[in-house]
């Protein structure tokens, strides 16, 4: 018997029999009602679960628009059919299905009635981990029912949730995401405290409710990190709060370079400055190049343009909220930096460990140990001139913070800052022998101003829903300007004549304040504030003394003073009551009500103002939202300036029987779009009115004196409109935001003083801004930063030519046309600053060098702008006398511009500890 051996073997054809046949088992199974699924899924949407379902089977869902979740499902089974799945997750919804075939048909359903669940309350402070530093805006969710809040001010947070099981994530900026799960069955006080994050990255939460996000029902506000802050390249490497804020969509900054805002059409006193609630009133230093607001010592910045809160009142055009540290509980950690200009050091710590803490902060320019000066000496034939200069400037920042347990906290806070101002000089002649007369004269001028501030805080929570803080503070700034002149001549040795000259203004605004604010948290769907504040102001606008002494032929003496006060000080009471409710409508339609009412008392006078605050919002679902908005806003002091930027001679003055306040209306509209992970998108436009604004009446301004300051401004309105467009990306090594404004600014004074009664372009009317800033991190010692910013001119009042005037008596005079104010548009500027930050880790901390460049191509933008007369032609013929006639004479005018900002690098060096 012959046998063969088969050509193939059976091997291979049985594997293939073997996997055809399990290939369909699968998909028998996937269409079997019974097949076993397991599945974990956690804060899910309706949309969520069905794409999970369809992935794991090949059932289709079929259902309408009608069919909607109620809550969002955590699901977690095992080897359970499709069906015991569905049950399992539409237990408690208003959803039913049924299988048919490959389809699964979800329809709405009746809910029976059921008895409602006890709701409890959560609440308590969030903190940094390592310094138990309050964080404002730290974001706390329910994963269980997708509903959040955010910390307020002073890092509390409260949230009521049905009783049962909760899971509660927490997360912040640069911080990790902590998560507590645990059964709510008695309102619950629960402190958060979150561990730092290596890699400082936004966690996008979506029930984000800070107002100055996005996802917030309020629009026109920017929530501004101080890392951010810190990476933005500046002048000499100063890291600055205001600097920062001029580069946001619908701020401009006045004269290039300087520190002045002007926000959505408006002026820079009609911007409320507060540092820890305190009202700021001169926020700059060095005629406005830098602020007074020290970054080592700032914690949080918040700015808002428009939908303003109702908390917030007494000026028209915007917010900066700056809140200090308030010093680590658990350790001694500090920061010493050396720069060109400023030199700062930084230390906090605790006190008593857990309950008490300090934060002190200081800022100085090293010129501050030069008394006198520097000296500059000029010898010549008739004798020798010696000039003396200095001017520094300083701040200290210093704040206490005891907590006396869960419910009650003190704070003690304190700012002083101060520019000084000193210029002397000094000449003496030479006698010979032939001049037995030796003359000396001097003169002196000290110019000084700054801030005083001092507040007493405390926190009380009266209930896991109910949060107060009562503030009482004092709140001061002065100006002085002193100058001297001395005349002084000796005859053989004696003295013959003296002259002296002694004169002294005075200009400030003091404030004493008492200051009370709730929040109340009935439910997570409305969050209430109200609170009331009485501010009693004294206002010196202007005080003048002068003293004489004189000495004539060495006998004759005279001794006189003058004390001459231009504007007597004026008091001012003013009272405020308010009250806002963030009101979630629906789960896409949330509302944000409020009221503010104002009384301001003054010469006799009372002022009532009744503010209504109004912003809505709408979510569209897939990342896009829709917001509008309306405030209404007064205010009750003017600042009286000379200057395209900030001096210390500008004077605040108040309102007065004839000087009404102000009144501002806006109008505004945007829509925003974030479902790009790690970008966020945005475009605003507005709309303002203003009321009774004050303008120099034509031909009038002021320096350094407010007399009869009443009968040299007009009050007029202005409007002002525009779009706002922003792309930010806020996760990543690559971080920044490109913003562009389009806007427009106007001013009318109908009773004809100023331009005829016809409107004329605002000052700083600057139709295009552009503004794009970035920052990279190569790695965690190499890190670098950019910013460049464009913007086209502002307005000047120039002449146009020359006219002719023919006087009563028939002769003539010359004098310069202009044809109407703000008529002459001056060229674009645009500039390009850089950094990098060298980080090494040391023992005891971490070492920065900073390298930066201001203006690095040197872009020569106009920093002061002037007009002056060029002579063109000038001919002359004899009179035939001996003397000479002029025959043709033109000339015309010509614009200058001085640039005192040119590419300026500089070094900076920082040690944290």
């Amino acid at each position: 018997m012959n046998y063969s051996e088969p050509s193939c073997s059976h091997r291979p054809l049985r594997l293939l029999l073997l996997m055809g046949a399990v290939l369909l088992g699968v998909c028998l199974q996937a269409q079997n009602p019974q097949a076993p699924i397991t599945m974990d899924i956690r804060n899910a949407t309706l949309r969520a679960l069905v794409s999970r379902l369809e992935n794991a089977t090949d059932y289709t869902f079929v259902y309408g628009d009608e069919v909607r979740l109620i809550r969002r499902i955590d699901l977690k089974v095992q080897k359970l059919t499709i069906g015991q799945v569905l049950e399992q997750a539409f237990s408690d919804q208003p959803v039913e299905f049924e299988i048919s075939g490959k389809h699964i048909v979800l329809r709405k359903r009746e809910m029976p009635r059921k008895r409602e669940r006890r709701r409890f309350t959560v609440s308590g402070y969030v903190t940094d981990a390592a310094s138990a530093e309050t964080l404002i805006g730290a974001n706390i969710l329910d994963s269980r029912y997708a509903v959040g809040t955010a910390s307020n001010a002073y890092g509390f947070y409260t949230l009521t949730l049905p009783e049962g099981e909760v899971s509660l994530s927490s997360s912040y900026l640069g911080y990790a995401t902590r998560t507590d799960r645990f059964r709510l069955k008695a309102d619950t006080t629960l402190n958060i405290a979150l561990n730092t994050h290596n890699e400082l990255q936004e966690v996008i939460v979506t029930s984000e409710k800070r107002e100055a996000s996005i996802n917030a029902t309020n629009m026109g506000a920017h929530d501004i990190p101080m890392t951010q802050i810190r990476h933005t390249p500046s002048i000499l490497g100063e890291a600055d709060v205001l600097k920062t804020i001029q580069l946001m969509p619908g701020v401009q900054a006045g004269m290039e370079g300087f520190a002045g805002m002007y926000v959505r059409g408006g002026t820079p006193d009609q911007n409320l400055v507060m540092l820890d609630g305190i009202p700021v009133y001169n926020a700059d230093h060095l005629l406005g190049i830098f602020s007074v607001f020290t970054p080592e010592a700032v914690k949080n910045v918040t700015l808002f343009k428009s939908s303003f809160p109702a908390r917030y009142g007494g000026r028209l055009s915007s917010v900066v909220d700056v809140r200090t540290n308030d010093g680590n509980m658990n350790g001694y950690h500090g920061t010493l930096s050396i720069g060109l200009l400023t030199d700062k050091f930084h230390i906090e710590g605790p006190i008593r460990k857990e309950r008490t803490s300090f934060s002190l902060s200081m800022r100085v320019t090293p010129s501050i140990l030069l008394p006198k000066g520097i000296k500059t000496t000029e010898n010549g034939s008739n004798g020798k001139d010696i000039d003396r200069y200095n001017y520094y400037f300083y701040d200290i920042n210093a704040k206490v913070n005891h907590k006396f347990g869960d419910s009650d906290r003190l704070f003690l806070g304190f700012y002083r800052g101060k520019d000084h101002y000193r210029y002397d000089n000094e000449f003496s002649s030479t006698p010979t022998l032939s001049d037995i007369t030796y003359q000396k004269d001097i003169s002196q001028t000290r110019l000084n101003w700054g801030n005083l501030i001092g507040y007493t805080r405390w926190n009380h929570i009266f209930s896991n829903q109910l949060f107060s803080n009562f503030t009482v503070s004092y709140n001061q700034y002065r100006m002085s300007l002193n100058e001297t002149s001395e005349d002084r001549t000796d005859y053989q040795g004696k003295l013959y004549d003296y002259h002296r000259y002694r004169s002294e203004f005075r200009s400030g605004i003091r404030d004493w304040s008492l200051r009370a604010d709730f929040d109340f948290t009935p439910s997570t769907r409305h969050h209430i504030r109200f609170g009331s504040e009485f501010i009693h102001h004294l206002f010196t606008p202007g005080v003048s003394t002068s003293h004489i002494g004189n000495i004539n032929d060495g006998s004759a003496r005279q001794d006189t003073t003058y004390a001459t006060s231009s504007n007597l000080p004026q008091r001012g009471m003013e009272l405020s009551l308010y009250g806002e409710d963030n009101w979630e409508a629906t789960g896409r339609f949330s509302l944000n009500l409020g009221i503010r009412a104002s009384l301001f008392h003054t010469q006799g006078k009372n002022y009532l103002s009744v503010q209504p605050r109004i912003s809505a919002r709408y979510d569209w679902g897939k990342g896009i939202a829709t917001k509008a908005s309306y405030s209404c806003m007064a205010q009750y002091v003017h600042l009286l300036t000379a200057t395209p930027f900030s001096m210390p001679t500008d004077l605040w003055v108040p309102i007065t029987r004839n000087i009404r306040p102000m009144y501002a209306n806006q109008y505004s509209v945007g829509t925003y779009y974030t479902d790009l992970p790690g970008w966020e998108f945005s475009l605003e436009g507005y709309y303002k009115q203003m009321r009774h604004i004050l303008e120099y009446q034509d031909g009038v301004s002021f320096f350094g004196t407010s007399t009869h300051w009443e009968e040299k401004v007009e009050m007029g309105q202005g409007r002002s409109y525009g779009l706002e467009l922003m792309a930010q990306r806020t996760i990543g090594n690559t971080t920044g935001w490109l913003s562009y404004t389009l806007a427009k600014s106007e001013r009318r004074f109908p009773n004809g003083s100023i331009n005829h009664g016809r409107w004329f372009p605002h000052k700083y009317d600057r139709r295009h801004s552009l503004n794009l800033c970035v920052n990279h991190r190569f790695s965690n010692r190499i890190d670098v930063g950019a910013s460049w910013i464009f913007y086209t001119g502002g307005c000047l009042t120039i002449p146009e030519r020359r006219t002719a005037i023919v006087k009563p008596d028939g002769s003539t005079e010359e004098t310069d046309y202009i044809s109407g104010r703000n008529n002459y548009r001056l060229p674009a500027t645009h500039r390009l600053n850089l950094g990098v930050n060298f980080n090494k880790k040391t023992k005891h901390g971490m070492r920065t060098w900073n390298i930066s460049l201001y203006n690095a191509y040197n872009a020569m933008n106009p920093n002061l702008v002037y007009t002056q007369r060029k002579q063109l032609t000038n001919s002359w013929v004899n009179n035939g006398q001996g003397g000479a006639i002029q025959i043709d004479s033109k000339s015309r005018t010509v614009i200058k511009k001085l640039t005192i900002l040119p590419c300026i690098p500089s070094v900076t060096y920082t040690y944290r500890f």
